[in-house]
C-alpha cells in the first residue's frame, strides 16, 4: 500500500496530478481559513459541562429571567487630584450619552453614585442599589456600572468600544481618567487579543522554522518546500475544522487554533524533515530522481506513520474530556495531523520528484559522492555512553529528578489580569478598583434560588467574611425563582474569591434547606472550569500513558524497551513542568500558572516526545539484528543523530514561538514543552535511552527476539 502511494506521488507524470490536487483543494477552500479565528469562543462560560452550577446559572438567567444574562460593564473614573465638579459632571455626561436609547446593545441605565442618573442611596459617596459604595474614601476614584444583558461576544465588544469611545481615555490625561473594566472589559480585550493571534503566531513560526531549515540544510529552496507543504496542510484542515463548527458538531477557542498551527508547523516540519534527509542519501545512490524518492518515501513512512498515529490517537483520548474546550481541541489537533500525514506522504514526493537534485542548490547531491562525516559526533557519544552507562544514566536521571522538585512548589491558578501579558485597559481598571474601592464590584457573583427562601438565603451569604454586599435584582418570568447579585470583598478573579465559592454553596444550600439553590458568575466559572479541567486529568493523563504504551509495544513487539521508554518521557515532562514553575516563579515573577498547563504539556511532551523515541529505539533493533547489541545501539544513534536532533530543534522552536503572544497561558505552555522537547532530544534521547539498551542487551526486546527487526517498520534514515 505504502510503495503503490510512494509511487504515484513520485510517478513522472502522476506527480503533477498529486500537485494540481493538493493546489486546488488549498486554493478552493483558502477563503474559509481566516474565519476560524472569527468562529472561535473563548469565554470559560461556552465550554463548561451542562452539569455545573455555573452553567445552570447562566441558563436559568438567558431563559427564565426577563433581562436575561447580565454582562456588567465597568468605567472606572480616577483623578489623582480628587474627583472635582467639573469631573463629576462629565460622569453625568456620560452616563447620559451612554443611556441614550440605542447608544449600546441590550444595555440597562447606567448606574453612577451622583447626580440625576444616581443610584438610590444617601450622598454622592452613597450605595448604589443597596450595593458598596461606588466612590472611593479618598474620593479619587468612582465607578459608573452599565449592565448589559447580550449573549454575544460581537454586541460585547461594540459595547465596550462605544463606552471607551465616549469616557475619558486612559492615558495622556493629568486629570481624569477612565478604564473600562469588569466582565465586559475583560471580554472584549480577550476577542482583541485573540483576533491578531493566528496571524502574528503564523508569522513567528514560518519565519522560525524557515530560519531553522537555512541552518540546517543551506538550501532556500529545500528550506520553503517543507513549508508550503505544512502550509497547505494547515489551510485544509483550518478550513475543515470551521466547517464542523459552522455545522454545529463543537465549538473552539483561540487557544486551540493557535496549539494548531504550531503543532501543524513543528510536527509536519519534522516528518517532512525525515523524508527530505533521506531523499538527498538516496540521491548519492540513484541517478534517477523519481526512483530515489520512492525508495525515501518507502523508508521513511512507516516511522512517520508510526509517530502521527501515536499524536494523531493521543488527540483523541481529549474526546473523553468533560471540559468543551479541551474535548474539542481533541479531534482539532486529531484533524490537523492526519491531513498532515497524507499531504506529507504525496505532495512532498511531488514537489521534491519535480524539483530533483534542483532542491538542494548550491549543495547538489551528486551520485556516487559521499556525505560529511557528522554522524561521528553521534560514534562518539555512543562509544562514550557504552563505555560508561551506570554513570551515563544515573548523571542523566538526577539532573531530571532535580527539575522535577519544582513540582513540589505550590502554585495558584491565573487570574483574568494575569492572563495578559500586556497591560489591557481592563486589567488596569481592575487594579485601580482593588486599590481603591470594594474590588468584588467589577463582577458581582450570581445567585439564583427559590423566591421562598430568598431571605433565609441572603441573610446566610450575608453573614459570610468574604461577602461584601448581598442584593436583590429580580424575579424570574414566573415569579418561582429570585436573583441576588452577591458583591465579595475579594478580587472575583482571583484564587482567593474562587476558593470560597465551595463555601458560598455550602452556605446557600444549608439555607435553602433543600430549594432551589446555584451559585453562578464569573468567579464561580472560574472555579467550575479549574475543577473541570482537574477532573479530566485524572481520566487523559492515565489513558494517554497506556495508549503510548500499546503503540509501543505493538510497533517494537516487546514490552520491556516501551516500559522505559514511556518512563523517560515521563520524566523529563516531569523536570520540564517542575523546572518551569521555579523559572516562572523566581525569574519571570510569575507565581500562578493556568490550570490546563499540565494537561496540556503533558499531551505534547508524551505524545511528541516519544515519536524520537520510536525512531532511535527502532532503528537501535533494526541495527542489533545486524550486528549485536553493542554497534546496535551506537548504529542506531549514530544513523538517527543528526535528523532527530534537527527534528527536536525545529519541534522545540515551534513551540517556544507560543512565546511571542501577549496570553501568559500560552507563554508558559510553549516555553515548557519547548523546554521539554530540548531534554527530550538532547538528554534522554541522546544519553538515558542508550545506556538503559546497553544495560539490558538483549533483554531490551522481551519477549521478543532482536532477529525480528525485519517486522518492525523501518526507522528514519540519517541525515
Amino acid at each position: 500500500m505504502l510503495k503503490r502511494i510512494s509511487s504515484f506521488s513520485a510517478g513522472r507524470r502522476s506527480k503533477w496530478v498529486v500537485l494540481g490536487v493538493w493546489l486546488l483543494l488549498a486554493i478552493g477552500l483558502g477563503p474559509l481559513q481566516p474565519k476560524l479565528q472569527e468562529a472561535t469562543k473563548n469565554e470559560n462560560s461556552d465550554f463548561l459541562p451542562n452539569s455545573a452550577d455555573s452553567t445552570r446559572v447562566e441558563e436559568l438567567l438567558k431563559n427564565n429571567f426577563p433581562s436575561g444574562r447580565e454582562v456588567d460593564a465597568i468605567v472606572v473614573y480616577t483623578d489623582p487630584g480628587g474627583l472635582s465638579a467639573a469631573d463629576r459632571a462629565r460622569i453625568r455626561r456620560d452616563a447620559a450619552e451612554l443611556g441614550r436609547p440605542g447608544a449600546l446593545k441590550k444595555a440597562a441605565e447606567p448606574i453612577i453614585p451622583f447626580g440625576p442618573a444616581a443610584a438610590a442611596g444617601p450622598g454622592p459617596g452613597g450605595p448604589a442599589a443597596g450595593g458598596p459604595s461606588l466612590v472611593s474614601a479618598d474620593g479619587t476614584t468612582a465607578l459608573m456600572i452599565i449592565p448589559t444583558f447580550t449573549q454575544s461576544g460581537d454586541a460585547i465588544e461594540a459595547n465596550v468600544k462605544r463606552i471607551r469611545a465616549v469616557v475619558p481615555p486612559p492615558e495622556g490625561s493629568a486629570g481624569l481618567r477612565a478604564y473600562v473594566s469588569g466582565p465586559a472589559g475583560f471580554t472584549t480585550d480577550a476577542i482583541e487579543t485573540f483576533k491578531s493571534l493566528d496571524t502574528t503566531l503564523l508569522l513567528v513560526t514560518v519565519s522560525l522554522v524557515l530560519i531553522l531549515l537555512l541552518i540546517i540544510y543551506r538550501s532556500p529552496v529545500v528550506a520553503l518546500v517543507p513549508l508550503v507543504v505544512v502550509g497547505v496542510a494547515y489551510t485544509i484542515a483550518a478550513a475543515v475544522i470551521y466547517g464542523l463548527v459552522k455545522a454545529g458538531v463543537f465549538d473552539v477557542n483561540g487557544q486551540t487554533t493557535g496549539i494548531l498551527i504550531v503543532l501543524m508547523f513543528g510536527a509536519g516540519t519534522d516528518y517532512c524533515l525525515l523524508i527530505v534527509s533521506r531523499f538527498r542519501e538516496e540521491l548519492r545512490r540513484t541517478e534517477d530522481k523519481h526512483e530515489a524518492m520512492v525508495r525515501a518515501t518507502e523508508r521513511t513512512a512507516p516511522a512517520i506513520l508510526s509517530a502521527g498515529g501515536t499524536v494523531f490517537f493521543s488527540m483523541l483520548v481529549l474526546l473523553l474530556a468533560d471540559f468543551r474546550a479541551t474535548q474539542s481541541l481533541g479531534p482539532s489537533l486529531a484533524i490537523g495531523i492526519a491531513l498532515m500525514l497524507l499531504v506529507g506522504l504525496t505532495l512532498l514526493p511531488a514537489l521534491l520528484s519535480i524539483l530533483g537534485r534542483r532542491a538542494f542548490w548550491p549543495a547538489i547531491p551528486r551520485t556516487g559522492t559521499g556525505t560529511k562525516d557528522v554522524s561521528g559526533v553521534w560514534r562518539r557519544i555512543g562509544h562514550l555512553v557504552h563505555d560508561r552507562p551506570v554513570r551515563s544514566m544515573l548523571i542523566v536521571i538526577a539532573i531530571l529528578a532535580l527539575g522535577a522538585l519544582g513540582n513540589l512548589e505550590s502554585r495558584g491558578s491565573l487570574d483574568f489580569g494575569e492572563g495578559f501579558r500586556n497591560e489591557p485597559d481592563s486589567k488596569l481598571g481592575q487594579d485601580v478598583i482593588n486599590a481603591k474601592l470594594s474590588p468584588g464590584e467589577a463582577a458581582a457573583t450570581q445567585v439564583i434560588v427559590a423566591r421562598s427562601v430568598a431571605a433565609p438565603v441572603s441573610a446566610a451569604l450575608a453573614k459570610e467574611p468574604a461577602v461584601a454586599a448581598v442584593v436583590p435584582a429580580g424575579a424570574s418570568k414566573n415569579g418561582e425563582l429570585e436573583q441576588l447579585r452577591v458583591t465579595l470583598n475579594l478580587d472575583p478573579f482571583s484564587d482567593a474569591a474562587n476558593a470560597e465559592i465551595p463555601v458560598l454553596r455550602d452556605s446557600t444550600r444549608a439555607a435553602a434547606a433543600g430549594e432551589t439553590a446555584l451559585v453562578g458568575g464569573f468567579t464561580a466559572t472560574n472555579y467550575d472550569t479549574n475543577r473541570s479541567i482537574e477532573r479530566d486529568a485524572k481520566i487523559i493523563v492515565p489513558l494517554i500513558l497506556l495508549l503510548v504504551f500499546v503503540i509501543l509495544v505493538i510497533l517494537l513487539r516487546a514490552v520491556v524497551a516501551p516500559l522505559y521508554l514511556v518512563a523517560t518521557v515521563v520524566l523529563s515532562y516531569a523536570f520540564a513542568l517542575g523546572a518551569s514553575k521555579l523559572i516562572f516563579t523566581h525569574v519571570f515573577g510569575v507565581s500562578d500558572s493556568d490550570a490546563s498547563q499540565a494537561t496540556f504539556s503533558f499531551l505534547f511532551l508524551v505524545a511528541l516526545g516519544v515519536d524520537y523515541n520510536i525512531f532511535l529505539i527502532s532503528r537501535i533493533r533494526e541495527e542489533s539484528a545486524k550486528v549485536g547489541i553493542k554497534e546496535g545501539v551506537i548504529g542506531g544513534l549514530e544513523k538517527t543523530g543528526a535528523v532527530i536532533t534537527s527534528a527536536g530543534l525545529i519541534l522545540a522552536g515551534t513551540f517556544a514561538a507560543l512565546m511571542s503572544l501577549p496570553l501568559e497561558a500560552l507563554f508558559q505552555l510553549g516555553f515548557t514543552v519547548a523546554l521539554g522537547l530540548l531534554v527530550d532530544t538532547f538528554l534522554v534521547r541522546t544519553v538515558l535511552v542508550p545506556s538503559i539498551a546497553f544495560q539490558l542487551g538483549e533483554r531490551n526486546w522481551w519477549p521478543s527476539h532482536p532477529d525480528a527487526a525485519a517486522e518492525v517498520p523501518p526507522s528514519s534514515a540519517s541525515a
